[in-house]
């Protein structure tokens, strides 16, 4: 055989050799890069562990800040899910001031897709940059704020606020699924909050003795001033005791003002219209305990847990849907510990409309669904496996024809 000829046959097979390389070498490319893609997190700041806690004194303030991070391989986030748990029984959602949300997105950064909703020890919220590609989070990123408010202490063991496992990042990235859930982890808070428990306060009622018929009076009446209760100079009989006022001080109780109904999206919208409500208020002489809100539709729902129930100011918030068409006036109404309501101030007429075929007109929406993102420029190595097999291709079939030919 001859010299050409053995170094054509020799050429021919290292190309055939090369072809399945290449394509095992680009194949495990692709793999490592889509494993390394799940590398988003997400983190509660400032920065807190168990043995370095943010330290808080009871009724304090507590603003914390959520922290989106792409990490290295540069995730495109579009679409944020969070639960946020904490314990009710240490920590209460809402401000010092009314003007504080418990739950504040950077609207500029992200819009809320559906919440905050606030339940027992869970907030819910989900978060979108839209349907501009441009606003994808690359970098690491404030989207929201959480406020609470201390309420009891916590001895050596700080109190966590977490994220859930209903909390889900997905990215606009090519190399990305739609529903592939890129969250690689989360940093957690740790408040450490100094204080004796807050013990509730018990006004005792005027008791007579069964055997003497003496009265004992109460021991708001020894400490506080109150009148004694006056005795009847007849043996075995009590006269004119007083009443005790409803506080236990002789003090009338100031009822509590509802300053603000708020409402998180267009009060107009198209069945089923789904709409998360926030009653802002305060309580000058003691606590709230509940948060009455009327939908105007027939439905009502007392709020009793979250969102500041149990402090000197609330800031509570529920959702609902509205499933048929129509004007309504929804309402919230105020209790304070001592039975006291404010007056109907906090009101929102809410318009829905009839479903037209289509879609939804209003913006609204019911469910949490991930905002579909303009296709973004592809990246990946779909283009150069075409080119070098194409190449690999050609230079066979050129050996082939020489190999025939000589």
């Amino acid at each position: 055989m001859s010299r050409k000829k053995l170094l054509i046959i020799g050429f021919i097979i290292i190309i055939l050799i090369a072809i399945p390389i290449t394509i095992f070498l680009i194949k495990q490319q692709q793999d490592l890069r889509s494993r390394a893609e799940k590398a988003t997190t997400l983190s509660l700041e400032p920065a807190s562990t168990a043995q370095t806690p943010l330290q808080k004194n009871i009724d304090d303030t507590i603003n914390l800040d959520i922290m989106v991070d792409p990490g290295t391989n540069q995730n495109l986030v579009s679409f944020v899910k969070l639960e946020i748990l904490y314990d009710p029984s240490k920590l209460a959602t809402g401000g010092a001031t009314p003007q504080e949300k418990p739950f504040a997105e950077e609207s500029t950064v992200m819009e809320l897709l559906e919440g905050p909703a606030f339940t027992d020890g869970k907030i819910l919220a989900t978060l979108s940059v839209g349907v501009d590609p441009t606003k994808v989070i690359q970098t690491k990123t404030k989207i929201a704020t959480l406020t609470f408010t201390a309420l009891d202490g916590t001895g050596s063991t700080p109190t966590q606020i977490s994220f859930g496992p209903e909390t889900q990042v997905l990215s606009a990235g090519v190399n990305d699924q739609a529903n592939e859930n890129v969250l690689a982890g989360t940093q957690n808070a740790f408040i450490a909050i100094a204080g004796e428990p807050t013990i509730p306060t018990v006004t005792p009622t005027t008791a007579q003795t069964g055997t003497t018929g003496t009265p004992t009076p109460t021991s708001v009446a020894e400490t506080t001033g109150t009148p004694t209760p006056t005795i009847s100079t007849t043996p075995g009989t009590t006269t004119g005791t007083p009443t005790p006022t409803t506080s236990g001080t002789g003090s009338t109780n100031s009822a509590p003002v509802c300053s603000a109904l708020s409402v998180d999206r267009s009060t107009t919208g198209t069945a089923p219209f789904s709409i998360t409500f926030t009653a802002n208020g305060t309580d000058s002489d003691g606590t709230i305990t509940k948060v009455t809100f009327s939908f105007g539709d027939g439905q009502v729902d007392n709020v009793t847990q979250g969102g500041g129930i149990g402090t000197s100011t609330v800031n509570a918030g529920v959702s609902h849907t509205y499933q048929n068409a129509g004007s309504y006036t929804a309402s919230a109404v105020i209790t304070d510990n001592n039975g006291g309501v404010s007056s109907g101030t906090c009101t929102q007429t809410i318009t829905v409309n009839t479903a037209v075929a289509g879609g939804d007109s209003s913006g609204g929406t019911s469910t949490a669904e991930p905002t579909t993102i303009a296709t973004l420029p592809d990246t990946g190595p779909g283009d150069t496996i075409l080119a070098i097999g194409g190449i690999i291709g050609v230079l066979t079939a050129i050996g082939a024809v020489l190999f025939f030919a000589l």
